[in-house]
């Protein structure tokens, strides 16, 4: 029995940095303005502000009654850990995390 600890103990430890380093690439990704496919993306309910994400894996905002589908550069605030608020009307949406 104490032999499954020790490798459960192992595993952990051999885990630990590997986690820690992802945890640093996705923060680098975010800042760089990639999405990193943790929530699925907002649409907001007061306006027409959705989020896209572009070929390369940007995070775009644009107006979805617009004729132009470019990013319009608006982005929505992380107001807590589940809730944003939308920069155009400030209605505040709910996330999914996946």
């Amino acid at each position: 029995m104490n032999s499954d600890k020790d490798s459960s103990s192992e595993l952990v430890s051999a885990i630990r940095p590997l986690v820690r380093e992802l945890a640093r690439i996705k923060k680098q990704a975010e800042a760089l303005g990639l999405f990193t496919n943790d929530r699925e993306l907002l649409e907001c309910t007061g306006c027409d502000l959705a989020e896209s994400v572009t070929f390369d894996g940007r995070l775009m905002t644009y107006h979805r009654n617009s004729e132009d589908p470019d990013d319009c550069g608006l982005r929505f605030e992380e107001l807590y850990e589940e809730t944003f608020r939308c920069p155009v009307c400030g209605t505040e949406l709910k996330a999914v995390f996946l």
